[in-house]
């Protein structure tokens, strides 16, 4: 079917024939018919430019979308990314402090066990010196014996050295 404009309409004519319709009534439905098209053709006219104004919205909002899906999709790798690089780092802390406490825990228990031969080398030490001191104290209690015993028995220096001349 051919398209009509309006104007075509309007300037259609039409042979005549006996008995045939009255051209003025024909004119004036013919104009009524134009108008109407025109109304129509400008009606879809308008209803393709803003069919075409919402379609460029719709892609505008379909790459937005997409766009902020991608970004969506890189956040969750990236938040995935960080999730899974700090459970790994927090393990490496975890297990360095391990490492360093039982370090640690190992020289504590070096430096007790040193502590504690240091103790009993040192009570050893105490003993033995308490032995020497009780050796040393009941030998000056028996010289202070010996020394009263022998003041009391004993002979004026004057009287042993002429005892030991006479001999």
């Amino acid at each position: 079917m051919q398209s009509l404009t309006p104007l075509e309409i309007q300037k259609q004519t039409f042979s005549r024939a006996f008995k045939g319709f009255r051209p003025d009534e024909v004119r004036g439905y013919l104009s009524l018919v134009a108008e109407e098209i025109e109304r129509l053709v400008k009606e879809v006219d308008r209803l393709t430019r803003e069919n075409a104004h919402l379609r460029e919205d719709l892609d505008d909002h379909s790459q937005r979308e997409r766009i902020l899906k991608d970004t969506l999709l890189s956040a969750q790798k990236v938040s995935e990314d960080v999730k899974t690089n700090a459970r790994k780092e927090a393990e490496l802390i975890v297990k360095d402090a391990e490492l360093l406490a039982d370090r640690v825990i190992g020289q504590a228990m070096s430096r007790v066990a040193d502590i504690e031969r240091a103790i009993q080398d040192l009570k050893i030490e105490r003993t033995g010196l308490r032995g020497k001191l009780q050796t040393t104290v009941d030998t000056v209690q028996q010289m202070i014996a010996l020394d009263v015993e022998q003041e009391s028995t004993e002979e004026p220096i004057t009287a042993m050295f002429r005892k030991r001349v006479e001999s």
